[in-house]
């Protein structure tokens, strides 16, 4: 299924700005491509965060997986997370004495929201397993900075930046 993804992608090079239209209207079979790769790839989780427009994906892996999600989001200047989960006693049923979360995103960029989903959930007394990224941009500073965190990131595509625009990863092993 990873494949179909990232034909899907690669059809939108070298253009940065086609790679992110098309990922915030990915078709339910990409979307559940994605979701089938994370589901066999990603550790045991308990709950998944969603960063902002990564909702939907995070609702298709977590109806896999059976785990209940909340979403990271910016209120007022700050990032929070926000979700029924927090809220429902039960709903979040850690299965090893703790907590472990997966944070779930579209595009790997910065990482800022990626990282914060981290922090906020190590507040919680949550461990974060492991960054989902449909698409992670290895130009980018995001891998980087979670790696100090000791946070792995799975993704599916691979993309870097070159003088002509965006092209496949072809220094590294695809993760798919």
């Amino acid at each position: 299924m990873p494949n179909t993804f990232r034909q899907t992608i690669a059809e939108m090079l070298p253009s940065p700005e086609a790679v992110q239209a098309r990922l915030s209207v990915l078709s339910n079979r990409d979307r559940l491509g994605v979701a089938e790769f994370f589901s066999e790839r990603l550790p045991e989780v308990d709950v998944l965060i969603a960063t902002p427009g990564a909702q939907t994906l995070s609702r298709e892996l977590g109806a896999l997986r059976g785990v209940p999600g909340v979403t990271v989001t910016a209120l007022a200047g700050h990032w929070t997370l926000v979700g029924s989960a927090l809220h429902q006693p039960g709903d979040i049923q850690p299965s090893r004495g703790g907590v472990r979360a997966a944070v779930v995103s579209l595009e790997l960029l910065g990482g800022q929201p990626e990282l914060a989903a981290a922090l906020l959930a190590a507040r919680l007394g949550w461990a974060v397993a492991a960054v989902a990224a449909a698409v992670e941009r290895t130009d980018a500073p995001g891998h980087v900075r979670l790696s100090m965190q000791g946070v792995p990131v799975v993704s599916p595509v691979l993309l870097a930046r070159t003088p002509g625009g965006l092209v496949l990863e072809r220094r590294m092993p695809q993760s798919a």
